[in-house]
């Protein structure tokens, strides 16, 4: 298991080597990964399983015309049969004139704290196990709390990159999660679903507080109450928040979005979308983050790009191709899929800086706002307006008394950045 990184990089450097006599240029990315994971339902173990994902993606350019194959057979004879389909493709395919090159060879920094020798020898039995604590723990706190869904687990894996300008890198990554959804029955039908989750890259899952958590807003969920029509405060919640902004503002900062005319912001680098309260960045690197890592979908080092800074936008989120569309340089951000080769630009973690007041001091000066946990319907945002029409769920007035019945939800991302923001601090 401590060669799998290595293997992996000397394969990916045998295909880059029987490509290049057939190919302008050529790349390769090859992933090896598992996933072991506990499922509750209804308070019940409903299954324990071990899975692996694994394949290899690669792209050619013939006279700037690209194509693209994908093997989930992880030798060299399966890369070369690979190399030579990317090639029929290529051939087939129409030129395109404003491609560029693939990543320049460059430097990586190590990164620590993403691996735990232990998670790849746990075996499902023990997320049995820890499943089966949380379901526990919910029924000793209220044995009328039903448990819709729960559940552990457990990811490992590896990841190579290598291309024809002399990139040749290899990485590799755990982590561990546990949520709970959780009900209870009111005179009218159920509670809202109070869900909580906890991740870490490594084998440190707080259980205590997603039971605690969860417990604590389901009971408070109890007795509802009634929104009305008005305009006042909100409070978004980090998961209602995260929806909005993943298909309103991170679109507009996607770099193919600013080149197609798609992005609002195109033309407001250096100019104040947002109150000066609010600091956006998109961190590759940060220390423990779900999609920290070592390199992008392209083999480009990942990092940390400054998005709005004190209200000011100051980047967009680029990958390789994109960027080389508007003269300027990736920020590691390509997202690749390896079964059709496509390769997409996307955020990594999104970190916003610390406000100096907590959740408790917010809702307490909230004298008529509502408290919002989730969203439905985001999906159906306009991502070039940022103008949005959802359902808060579960959401609540702030004071926090009992839930609200899924209440309408009407405005623009945008003019939530614009408008008197707080930012809640640190916990």
């Amino acid at each position: 298991m401590e060669d799998r990184e290595q293997t992996l990089a000397s394969l990916a450097e045998h295909a880059i080597a029987y490509g290049s006599k057939k190919t302008d240029q050529i790349e390769i990315m090859v992933q090896d990964n598992y996933e072991i994971s506990c499922e509750v339902n209804l308070g019940e173990v409903n299954k324990a399983t071990k899975s692996q994902v694994v394949g290899a993606s690669i792209r050619v350019v013939i006279n700037n015309q690209l194509g693209s194959a994908y093997t989930n057979l992880l030798n060299q004879s399966a890369f070369e049969k690979s190399v030579n389909r990317a090639i029929a493709a290529a051939k087939a395919s129409t030129p395109d004139k404003t491609w560029k090159d693939f990543p320049q060879k460059t430097k990586y920094q190590k990164l620590t704290g993403l691996w735990d020798e232990s998670i790849p020898e746990k075996d499902p039995s023990v997320f049995v196990e820890l499943s089966t604590q949380i379901t526990k723990a919910v029924k000793e706190k209220n044995p009328a709390i039903i448990i819709g869904e729960a559940g552990t687990g457990g990811f490992y894996g590896w990841a190579a990159y290598a291309n024809s300008n002399g990139i040749v890198t290899s990485d590799r990554g755990t982590g561990v999660y546990a949520y709970t959804v959780l009900v209870l029955p009111t005179e009218t039908g159920m509670t809202p679903p109070a869900v909580s989750i906890d991740v870490n890259r490594l084998f440190q899952l707080d259980l205590d507080y997603i039971v605690n958590d969860s417990v604590k807003h389901v009971l408070l969920a109890q007795k509802s109450e009634k929104g009305k029509t008005e305009k006042g405060s909100i409070i978004l919640a980090a998961d209602a928040l995260g929806s909005l902004m993943s298909y309103t503002l991170l679109e507009a900062l996607k770099g193919e979005n600013v080149v197609r005319g798609k992005s609002q912001l195109a033309d407001k680098i250096d100019t104040s979308i947002a109150a000066k309260t609010l600091t956006f960045t998109d961190d590759g690197r940060f220390e423990g983050g779900y999609a920290t890592a070592l390199f992008d979908g392209e083999g480009i080092p990942q990092q940390t790009t400054s998005l709005i800074e004190k209200g000011k936008l100051r980047s967009f989120l680029w990958n390789n191709y994109w960027a080389h569309r508007h003269g300027t340089i990736s920020t590691g951000n390509a997202s690749r899929n390896l079964r059709t080769g496509d390769v997409d630009t996307a955020p990594t973690n999104i970190v916003i800086s610390s406000g100096t007041k907590s959740l408790d001091d917010m809702i307490s000066e909230s004298k008529s706002g509502y408290l919002v946990k989730g969203l439905q319907g985001v999906h159906s945002s306009n991502r070039e307006t940022g103008d949005y029409s959802v359902v808060a769920n579960p959401a609540s007035k702030s004071r926090m008394t009992g839930p609200l019945k899924p209440t309408p939800l009407v405005g623009c991302s945008m003019a939530i950045l614009r408008n008197s923001l707080t930012v809640q601090k640190s916990a």
